[in-house]
């Protein structure tokens, strides 16, 4: 029997991740994965310098999620696992640094006096958030944004100084537009069961045990030796990897190369970016995630001699839009992971760039960088870094605008009806990237299962 082949389209986590489980399902399949660009990774990019581990782009990922985690043990990686740190996290507001309030999650108060004594938000704005304990269901079971959802729960003032600088910082969006379902379905969730979203995440919090040692590991996890160590090692499953090859159309069993060339491929997996969907297959539900909301963003890392900045007893800090500032966020990365900079060295990675206005990702390295270290400037005393790594995600962050979920079912709906076509990504159940892993897994063993039956039907014909 001929040797089934498997073309893969991307070669960032979802299509590597998509090559190893089908081999791992199928080894004997032909997997090739067609990457545009001339590097593979996607988003992860790791920079070592001087000593420095610089991740451009993600620099962990969530350990409560499992996939990723599974994946890395899979293929040999687990024992450079390490668990972020701890410390205080912070945000810049009203000109100054001010501590998260103990015991709130993504801004969300679970404690009453860490909440009274913050000076996060005004004595008016704490009654306005109390009244959560009072208000009727906000989510009746028909999407809405975040901005809505939390403003009507708990007051603009809490949102504007808490929950959206947090959001905006892991999500690179507007929360005016991100949709409560796809994004946080968790809180919809709390508040249907407890209406009060105070009292629903107080429930959940694990009850502190009397002479329980603090915890010293943070909820994230990383690889000490870099990120691009496991996208160089989960390439080597794919029989080949063609680099510099963008395509432009793909069918059922087919795939055709922008220089002509068509390939064929009994199963083909879309792993790119999710403004490539439209083009690519052409159909209208591919076009409207295609058409969707996506945000332009850059982060600036900072190599300093760890005597030129002051120290924080924390890992960072998120900065209120209000503020006028060109950082959103400022990690204080050695803090966060021990490997990331050398004993006598301190690692900072601000960002910049929002979803209303990301101006400034177009900008020269020089301005950008000029800018960014003016607001670290503003906030603490910071002195002259060893050199800077500037990277730019142009346009790449999805957003998950309202109504996200049933645009994804839609589009997947309308895949199903070309036969061999599939596709995972970070436009569709999740953008972190034990998510991207979980959809690629999945994928990909529907597409082997698929491959199996196909096989043994061909078999048992020629019987």
């Amino acid at each position: 029997m001929e040797q089934q082949k498997v073309i893969i389209i991307g070669a960032g986590i979802s299509g590597l991740a998509a090559a190893f489980y089908i081999k791992k399902r199928k080894p004997e399949a032909k997997v090739t994965v067609l990457e545009a660009s001339g590097r593979i990774g996607g988003k992860i990019k790791t920079v070592r310098r001087d000593g420095f581990v610089i991740e451009c782009g993600p620099e962990g990922y969530m350990a409560r999620k499992p996939a990723l985690t599974n994946l890395i043990n899979d293929i040999g990686l687990g024992d450079q696992l390490v668990h972020s740190g701890t410390g205080t996290y912070y945000i810049y507001v009203n000109h100054q640094l001010r501590k998260m309030p103990a015991g709130s999650v993504m801004g969300i108060p679970t404690k009453l006096l860490p909440m009274v004594t913050t000076g996060l938000v005004s004595p008016w704005g704490k009654l306005r958030a109390a009244l959560d304990l009072l208000i009727p269901h906000v989510y009746r079971d028909k999407d809405i944004s975040l901005k809505e959802f939390f403003e009507r729960r708990l007051g603009s003032e809490l949102v504007t100084n808490m929950i959206e600088p947090l959001l905006s910082g892991i999500y690179s969006g507007n929360l005016a537009d991100m949709s409560l379902e796809a994004t946080l379905p968790q809180f919809a969730a709390i508040e249907k069961k407890h209406r009060s979203l105070i009292l629903g995440m107080k429930s959940i919090q694990p009850p502190k045990q009397a002479g329980t040692p603090k915890k010293r590991s943070g909820q994230f996890l990383s690889l000490s030796c870099g990120l691009d160590v496991l996208t160089e090692k989960l390439a080597s499953y794919a029989d080949e990897i063609r680099l510099n090859t963008p395509v432009a159309h793909v069918a059922p069993r087919s795939v055709t190369l922008e220089d002509g060339t068509v390939m064929n491929a009994d199963a083909i997996i879309l792993a790119t970016s999710p403004k490539q969907f439209g083009p690519l297959l052409d159909f209208s539900e591919a076009w409207s995630l295609t058409n969707d909301k996506r945000t332009s963003t850059a982060s600036v890392a900072f190599a300093f001699n760890k005597n030129e900045v002051e120290p924080i007893d924390g890992t960072g800090y998120v900065v209120s839009r209000k503020e006028g500032l060109t950082i959103t966020a400022c990690s204080f990365m050695d803090r966060k992971w021990s490997y990331a900079a050398p004993e006598n060295g301190t690692l900072i990675r601000t960002y910049v760039g929002t979803a209303d206005n990301a101006s400034i990702v177009e900008e020269s390295d020089e301005v950008i960088e000029k800018k960014a270290l003016a607001d670290l400037r503003k906030i603490g005393n910071i002195g002259t870094p060893l050199f800077s790594v500037i990277t730019r995600q142009i346009d790449t962050m999805p957003q998950y605008t309202v109504n996200h979920n049933q645009r994804v079912q839609a589009f997947e709906d309308a895949l199903e009806k070309m036969s061999g076509v599939y596709a995972c990504g970070a436009m569709l159940h999740g953008v972190g990237l034990p998510d991207c892993v979980d959809t690629a897994m999945h994928v990909a063993e529907k597409a082997a299962k698929a491959l199996t039956d196909e096989e043994r039907t061909q078999t048992n014909s020629k019987r």
